[in-house]
């Protein structure tokens, strides 16, 4: 079985973390995101996409990151986390 690392650039307040990951290493960008910072508040509803505290901006476009899966469609992304969650980080 092939294991493709996938990259991309997580955008938390004033900084750029540059991301590597395994196609579905992670259920979803939510738990990658609540795995790896601690963002208090982030991703209440634990993945029901009902809260909107998981909202981030994708190459320009708004998306809940309880419904991103963490798959090649992500490589090369500029993910950058709902402002209103920044000043927690």
């Amino acid at each position: 079985m092939e294991t493709r690392n996938i990259n991309f650039t997580l955008v938390i307040g004033q900084e750029e973390f540059m991301i590597q990951t395994s196609r579905n290493q992670y259920h979803s960008l939510m738990t990658l995101i609540a795995d790896r910072f601690n963002l208090a508040d982030f991703g209440l509803c634990s993945g029901m996409g009902s809260c909107g505290t998981c909202d981030v901006e994708m190459d320009g476009e708004s998306a809940l990151g309880c419904e991103i899966t963490v798959n090649d469609s992500l490589a090369n992304t500029r993910i950058v986390v709902d402002k209103q969650l920044i000043s927690i980080y």
